[in-house]
């Protein structure tokens, strides 16, 4: 299906565009330049006239970003199962009874794969606003008090706003109360189940032959 095919080939491309996001809204303080000279200060040199509590702060980014990171491989394992055993069937309805349905055409190894996954994501996702809040406060803190820089408070706002809207997106698929894909901006919902991966009595009729 070209639905189908869109899901797996928008991910990866969606993945590099949200890097930009993540990155920014992690590496708080390496990214937001100081005043050195009357010029912006690269990294190495923000790092060399910073505090104690900067560099700190700049460990702190690297756990934010790694944190992250392991959402996404999170993420991306959940998208790729849900690919794998699921699909948008333009023959369906996308309500709750006809996606349940489709997820009890599953084997049961497959439904406990799907459910482990979102367990694990939840967990993730819990950590991940943990750690970016306290993150997003140390770097504030250091960005408003030690940087000489009018742009300063802007690029922190710049990226807080980035990494808030990805954890808000993150946030409405992890609630939403169904299966719904983390990488395409047009919610889509997966209302039915792959005909190979359904237990033997549970198998779909062809998409051609659902009208």
């Amino acid at each position: 299906m070209l639905k189908d095919l869109v899901l797996k080939l928008v991910g990866p491309v969606s993945i590099l565009i949200e890097a930009y996001r993540i990155f920014n809204g992690t590496l708080l303080v390496i990214f937001v330049p100081g005043v050195c000279g009357g010029r912006a200060c690269l990294p190495q040199q923000n790092y060399e006239n910073g505090s104690t509590l900067y560099r700190v702060n700049c460990g702190f980014n690297l756990v934010a970003l790694l944190t992250f990171m392991v959402l996404y491989a999170v993420e991306i394992k959940r998208e790729y199962t849900l690919t794998r055993y699921l699909r948008v069937n333009p023959e369906l309805p996308s309500d709750s009874t006809t996606v349940k349905a489709a997820f009890t055409k599953l084997t049961i190894e497959r439904q406990n794969a799907i459910h482990s996954l979102d367990r694990l994501y939840q967990r993730a996702i819990g950590f991940t606003i943990l750690v970016v809040f306290i993150n997003t406060v140390l770097s504030g803190y250091v960005i408003m008090t030690e940087y000489a820089n009018d742009k300063g408070p802007t690029l922190f706002a710049t990226g807080t706003i980035l990494i808030a809207t990805k954890l808000y997106n993150i946030l409405t698929i992890s609630t939403y109360e169904g299966y719904v894909s983390a990488y395409v901006q047009k919610r889509i919902e997966f209302n039915d189940a792959h005909p190979s991966k359904c237990a033997p009595d549970q198998t779909p009729l062809p998409l051609e032959a659902a009208a």
